[in-house]
C-alpha cells in the first residue's frame, strides 16, 4: 500500500495525541525490564563505550519541543553531543506531532522526536518507522476531583472531562482509573478541551473529576479540590515522547542510529545530572525567566525516562487508546513498532556506565 494514502490518517491521529484530552478500558502494567527486539545494532568488541564511525555525518531531526521534557534532541545539540560522536545534527521544530510525523515519513527528515501513537499507525503504511529510545514514559498528570470525591468509591459514577477521545487526556483519566481499580464502565467521559477548559469546568461543577498537571496541584487544593491519583509517581507507562526513525534508515544506517541514540542518552542524563547548565539552556531556548527555568527543569526527575527504556505495556496501552478514535490500529503488532536492541548495545559495550546513566 502507498504512504500517500495512509499519511492524512496517521497525521489525524497523531494531533489527537497533541491535544491534551469508549471502549474497553487497557490495564497496563508495569514490567521490571525492556522487551525484546530483534537486534539491529552494529557489533562491537568495545568495552569502554567507545561508539564506531557511523555511516553518515548529518541527519535532520523533526521535532516538537513545546516542553522540557522534550528538550534532549535540542540539548543534545547545543552541547555538542552528536558532533563529539562524528553526526552534525539539525533539529527541525514544529507546532505538533503531526508535522513531525509528517515531515520523517515524506523523507524531509531523517529522524523524528514524537509520540508514540503516531509510530504505531506508521505500522499500515509502506514505510513503517521504529522507537529506538524513549524519553518519557508516562504522562505527569494529576487526577482532580471535587471536595467532597477522595476514594474509588466515590470517583465511581461521576463524570471526568477530558480534551478528546483518544486524547493524552483521556490516557490520563484511563490511567487514574486503573490506579483505582476502576475501568470506563465505572464512571462517565466526556470531551470538555484542553486542560484550561476543564479545569472551569471543574470549578463550575459541570465535572466532578479531571486530568490535569500536577504543577496545578497547589492551585486546585487551594480552591477545595482533591488529588485523587498522582501519575507522577506511579509506575504506569504511557510512552509519550520518542526518538523514531523509518526502518529504512535503520537498517542501512545502524552505527549512525546507535551515535544519535547515545546522544540523546547522554543529554538525558545531563538533564537530570546539571539543572543549572539545562535552565540556562532552556531558558535561552524557550525564552522564559531563569528562574520558571530552573523550576522547570528540577520537576525533571518525575518526568523524565533516564534509561530511556520502556515496556511493551506502555505500548500496548497507547493502541489500546488509539483505538477509541482508530480501531484499525488493533491490527498492529506493537513489537515491529520498536527495537531496543541499540540500547542493550550501549548497555554491553560500557556507554552507560561511561556516562554514569542507570540501565534500567
Amino acid at each position: 500500500m502507498s504512504r500517500r494514502r495512509f499519511l492524512p490518517g496517521i497525521v489525524a491521529t497523531s494531533l489527537l495525541f497533541a491535544a491534551c484530552s469508549s471502549a474497553a478500558t487497557p490495564a497496563p502494567t508495569a514490567a521490571p525490564s525492556a522487551p525484546t527486539a530483534s537486534a539491529t545494532a552494529a557489533p562491537t568488541k568495545t568495552s569502554d563505550g567507545t561508539l564506531p564511525k557511523p555511516e553518515v555525518s548529518s541527519v535532520k531531526i523533526a521535532a516538537t519541543i513545546a516542553e522540557v521534557g522534550q528538550f534532549g534532541t535540542q540539548l543534545a545539540v547545543r552541547l555538542g553531543i552528536y558532533e563529539k560522536y562524528g553526526i552534525q545534527a539539525q533539529v527541525v521544530i514544529f507546532n505538533d506531532d503531526g508535522g513531525v510525523l509528517q515531515a520523517m515519513l515524506a523523507g524531509q527528515a531523517d529522524l523524528a522526536q514524537v509520540g508514540v501513537a503516531g509510530v504505531l499507525s506508521s505500522q499500515t503504511t509502506d514505510n513503517p518507522a521504529k522507537v529506538v529510545a524513549v524519553q518519557k514514559t508516562k504522562v505527569v498528570d494529576g487526577l482532580f476531583c471535587g471536595r467532597d470525591i477522595k476514594t474509588a468509591a466515590d470517583v465511581k459514577g461521576k463524570t471526568i472531562g477530558v480534551s478528546s477521545l483518544g486524547s493524552t487526556a483521556h490516557a490520563s483519566a484511563l490511567l487514574a482509573l486503573q490506579a483505582l481499580k476502576l475501568t470506563d464502565k465505572d464512571v462517565t467521559i466526556t470531551s470538555v478541551g484542553g486542560q484550561a477548559p476543564r479545569i472551569a469546568a471543574l470549578k463550575a461543577g459541570s465535572i466532578q473529576c479531571a486530568p490535569a498537571a500536577m504543577d496545578q496541584a497547589k492551585d486546585l487544593s487551594g480552591l477545595g479540590f482533591n488529588t485523587v491519583v498522582d501519575l507522577s509517581t506511579s509506575n504506569l507507562q504511557y510512552p509519550a515522547s520518542a526518538m523514531s526513525m523509518p526502518a529504512r534508515f535503520i537498517e542501512k544506517n545502524p552505527k549512525a542510529t546507535l551515535a544519535i541514540v547515545a546522544s540523546l542518552l547522554e543529554a538525558v542524563h545531563v538533564e537530570l545530572t546539571d539543572p543549572a547548565n539545562t535552565a540556562t539552556l532552556w531558558a535561552a531556548f524557550a525564552q522564559i525567566a531563569p528562574d520558571k527555568a530552573l523550576a522547570a527543569v528540577q520537576a525533571l526527575p518525575g518526568q523524565l525516562n533516564p534509561s530511556l527504556r520502556w515496556t511493551k505495556d506502555g505500548f500496548l496501552f497507547t493502541q489500546q487508546v488509539m483505538a477509541i478514535v482508530n480501531p484499525s490500529i488493533t491490527t498492529v503488532d506493537v513489537t515491529r513498532a520498536y527495537d531496543d536492541s541499540f540500547l542493550k548495545t550501549l548497555e554491553e559495550i560500557g556507554f552507560y556506565k561511561k556516562i554514569g546513566a542507570p540501565t534500567s
